[in-house]
């Protein structure tokens, strides 16, 4: 879908994807464009579950695996 984006910046959001929107988002800017991501009613329990999925590792490990991926996306 093509959107339009006016004088002050802001863009045109179709009525059907907004409703999957909250009232806040994150802007997160990638290499191949700029993502809307809906900001969670309750981060914290949003944090939980993801750390739910997490597998059984230290932090410390976890740690070297976001880095070692980092490094492998340069």
């Amino acid at each position: 879908m093509i959107s339009k984006i006016d004088s002050k910046g802001r863009v045109y959001i179709p009525k059907s994807m907004r409703k999957k929107l909250t009232k806040d988002v994150y802007l997160v800017e990638t290499p191949e464009g700029i993502l809307i991501i809906p900001k969670p009613k309750d981060p914290i329990k949003e944090l939980e579950q993801i750390g739910k999925k997490l597998p059984e590792k230290s932090i410390e490990e976890l740690k070297k695996d976001i880095i070692k991926q980092a490094l492998e996306e340069l």
